[in-house]
């Protein structure tokens, strides 16, 4: 699990419907690797170009199969309160755990959906949010269930808007309270507890095993920056990290390299730069190397040129650097 990200599925979803698929290609091919996921700033930003869509027309954009494993988790119970409660204890597969959280609440004959969110959004954003989230959960509960689920009420704890019309029929139901304690779907728990209409036993202990393996395995995003200079380390490594060799690496012309460098601020001189100084640094701390071996494999022509470099970096020698503490 990690703090702070979402999974690119959730981004996906949310960059389709704002439009702005430009927002996440810094990612490329990882935006489709489900083990990825992405800084939750993205989505926020995702979130403030999407101001003026609402959670129904939200929600209606969810694709036939939802939002992959988390999803899935809503119809791998025998019923669809175990499907919920899945749901809520796996939501980190899909959104980030700093942030959101879903708490199902069953005092017998009633069940409620509680979901927290803490947000630097603007109100109006956060609320759409909320409502969304909860929007997605009623959607999921359908789905899983084959038949119209309809909460007997639903609770958010935002101001009350001029109009409603839209999440009345997101809900189904024009039983909503604004300035509630919280923000919730409440049902009846006989609607919740039928047995669902194709119960395949044992899939619920598969799903929840696989959603704790992802959230054990996955890993964040890394940006085309990061791509640049792994390929500069690998090129560093190979011998040969001439500006025309790294941009092979990545399937790209010389030109066209520095000016997507030139694009994120930074050239391929202060690239090279930095990628040779973290290398230096690590080979003298971390090996027992000479400072003349060191120089060759970050790309100096000698010793003395490494002893210039380390100066520039740290107003020190190499042997300064190998000996201060990391």
């Amino acid at each position: 699990m990690i703090e702070g990200t979402v999974s690119t599925q959730l981004a996906r979803l949310l960059a389709g419907a704002a439009g702005a698929h430009a927002e996440l290609a810094a990612f490329g091919d990882e935006l489709h690797d489900d083990m990825v996921r992405v800084p939750a700033s993205v989505t926020d930003s995702l979130w403030e170009a999407l101001a003026d869509v609402g959670a129904p027309q939200l929600v209606r954009a969810l694709p036939g199969q939802g939002v992959g494993l988390w999803s899935q988790l809503f119809g791998g119970g025998e019923n669809l309160l175990d499907g919920l409660r899945d749901a809520a204890t796996y939501l980190p597969v899909l959104a980030d755990p700093a942030t959101e959280s879903i708490e199902v609440i069953d005092d017998g004959e009633l069940t409620t959906v509680r979901h927290s969110s803490t947000t630097r959004l603007a109100p109006a954003v956060a609320a759409a949010r909320i409502e969304f989230g909860l929007g997605v959960v009623l959607e999921q509960v359908r789905r899983a269930g084959g038949r119209t689920v309809t909460p007997v009420h639903a609770g958010f704890s935002r101001a009350a808007p001029r109009r409603h019309d839209g999440l009345a029929e997101l809900f189904g139901s024009g039983n909503i309270t604004f300035g509630a304690e919280s923000d919730s779907l409440t049902f009846l728990t006989a609607d919740l507890t039928a047995p669902l209409p194709y119960v395949r036993p044992g899939l619920a202990g598969v799903l929840r095993q696989h959603a704790g393996l992802v959230l054990r395995a996955v890993r964040p995003a890394s940006t085309w920056h990061d791509r640049f200079r792994a390929a500069v380390a690998d090129a560093l490594r190979d011998g040969d990290c001439s500006l025309r060799a790294v941009a092979a690496r990545l399937t790209l012309s010389s030109r066209t390299l520095q000016r997507r460098l030139a694009e994120q601020g930074t050239t391929w001189r202060a690239e090279l730069e930095t990628v040779r100084q973290g290398r230096a640094v690590r080979l003298l701390r971390d090996t027992g190397l000479t400072v003349d071996a060191v120089a060759d494999r970050v790309g100096y022509s000698d010793a003395r040129a490494l002893r210039r470099a380390t100066q520039r970096w740290h107003g020190s020698s190499p042997r300064t650097v190998r000996e201060r503490p990391t």
